[in-house]
């Protein structure tokens, strides 16, 4: 595929890949004559800041004819005819396939997991960082009780066990959060 193919793409998905944006095409592809801007707000309901937002997400695909109304440019009717492809004739297949797509492009809990386990890591290496320093005054101050110093090593291999299954458990997460969320978020 080439560059320029390429910006086309991403310009046109861009310029519909919002309802209201899609409507309008579709109202304006209805009246080649052309529709008024008021005749748009009328018709979709929308305020006049709105309305004006998507009109300027469209430009290139419409355009003011000279009796001012919009209409469709070259380009818009091309977008027309591939928003119309897309939705003619949806075989099982299509509607399979929809779903399966639908579910990939949902927003995954993944990001949010791996901050957290990162936060986890970080504070599990600074408690055991404070820790071992702390295990190190009571060694060298040498009138510590001989209880607190078996509990305080015993205190950092346990942070340290916690700080190694915090490091696993973030290799592995996109594995299990995928399963996690196919079974608990699947609709």
């Amino acid at each position: 595929m080439t560059k320029r193919n390429d910006e086309i793409e991403t310009v046109v998905f861009q310029a519909l890949s919002h309802p209201m944006r899609r409507t309008i095409i579709t109202i304006l592809e209805a009246n080649p004559q052309g529709t008024l801007y008021t005749e748009l707000i009328t018709e979709l309901g929308l305020s006049t800041g709105k309305m004006n937002y998507h009109l300027e997400q469209l430009e290139g695909l419409i355009e003011k004819n000279e009796n001012r109304r919009y209409v469709l440019t070259s380009l818009g009717r091309k977008a027309c005819n591939q928003l119309r492809q897309l939705t003619s004739e949806v075989t099982a297949d299509d509607e399979k396939y929809l779903r399966i797509t639908a579910q990939a492009q949902k927003t995954s809990l993944e990001p949010t997991v791996k901050s957290f386990l990162m936060i986890g890591i970080v504070a599990a290496s600074i408690v055991i960082a404070v820790s071992s320093g702390l295990v190190f005054c009571m060694l060298t101050q040498g009138s510590v009780p001989t209880l607190m110093l078996l509990i305080a090593p015993l205190g950092i291999v346990l942070e340290a066990a916690l700080l190694a299954t915090l490091v696993y458990a973030l290799r592995k997460t996109p594995a299990w959060l995928r399963r996690l969320e196919r079974r608990f978020l699947a609709t």
